[in-house]
């Protein structure tokens, strides 16, 4: 009997997954957690290059309830099959993004916001879900295709490599996971969230029938934000350049002002040590390195959100020149 009303309860997954709709635009967090921000700041960054590691301002926690964080990577003005919110459209480990590698081109902008969770649930749910079976109703697979909003919750699992714990072992697969409870589809970070307000909800039934191996609530916690969310506009390196001598060392600076990141397009007369260094109104050196350039044009990135807001110098040189450019640090 205990079974059947879980069952019954179970068949609510839809109006569950509609009503978190709602509530997905309040609490972000579970089990206490406290979701980690982000600076907010404004940046550009060439289409070749590669974005700094994401910096938190404050940090997510704690560590013993959400233990892993990693990064979703949502692109401006591209709606979600779920239209709740601009698609997420790739994940990375530390917040850092290659705009290429993503297909992405000058005059794309995307954010990176963080996401805490607990893979290990995750992956005791999955091998559940997966492997477990219920006496007398058969497997925890067949049990949710009768009951789920979206049938095929495993079939779409195994369609996507996962065919086991061992197969999920980071935030990609978290959300191949979710998407297959959300029927296929692109997602949205507030359809991410209204997805596991609505697992939540029933996930207490299934670990009561033996379907998620003891994990009764999963544990996350996501800024909902996107004021606190690194926000990335993709550009091109030709546009910094305006050859008048294609034998002299140039620099060019994109964007400034600056919050935080600089794109430094630098053509180099001949290859070899370049010493790159930022002086200050006074000038006293605040920033130094010394990179291995080609002769040529190529881009820089570089990460000064450390230096007060003022005016600055960016000097590049070689052995014999040097090119001087006037930043502003907001």
């Amino acid at each position: 009997m205990r079974i059947i009303q879980s069952l019954q309860l179970l068949a609510c997954f839809t109006c569950i997954l509609l009503s978190s709709q709602l509530s997905a635009q309040n609490g972000w967090t579970t089990c206490g957690a406290t979701a980690g921000t982000l600076s907010g700041n404004t940046s550009s960054v060439f289409e070749m290059d590669t974005t700094p590691a994401a910096v938190f301002v404050n940090t997510p926690g704690p560590i013993s309830t959400v233990p892993t964080t990693e990064f979703v990577v949502i692109l401006q003005d591209s709606m979600a099959s779920d239209t709740l919110g601009n698609a997420i459209i790739a994940t990375s480990i530390d917040g850092r993004v290659s705009p290429a590698s993503l297909g992405l081109s000058a005059g794309d902008t995307f954010y990176i916001a963080s996401f805490s969770y607990d893979i290990q649930q995750i992956k005791l749910a999955v091998e559940g879900i997966l492997k477990n079976s219920v006496p007398f109703f058969g497997t925890c697979c067949s049990i949710l295709d009768s009951q789920a909003p979206f049938p095929g919750i495993c079939d779409s699992l195994n369609a996507a490599g996962i065919n086991d714990s061992s197969d999920v072992n980071n935030i990609n697969d978290l959300l191949v996971f979710l998407s297959a409870f959300n029927g296929g589809g692109s997602v949205s970070l507030r359809g991410l969230n209204a997805v596991l307000v609505g697992i939540n909800a029933q996930i207490g039934t299934l670990s009561n029938i033996g379907c998620t191996n003891g994990v009764s609530e999963i544990c996350y916690a996501a800024d909902s934000s996107e004021t606190s969310h690194e926000r990335y506009a993709v550009t091109t390196a030709t546009s910094l350049f305006e050859l008048e001598d294609a034998s002299s060392l140039q620099v060019a600076v994109q964007p400034n002002p600056f919050v935080d990141y600089i794109s430094t397009g630098i053509l180099a007369e001949q290859s070899g040590s370049h010493t790159i260094r930022v002086l200050d109104a006074t000038g006293r050196t605040v920033y130094q390195t010394i990179k291995e350039l080609n002769s040529g044009a190529q881009t820089i990135g570089l990460n000064l959100g450390n230096l007060p807001a003022g005016l600055y110098y960016l000097q590049v040189m070689d052995h014999k020149n040097v090119a001087t450019q006037k930043i502003i640090k907001r």
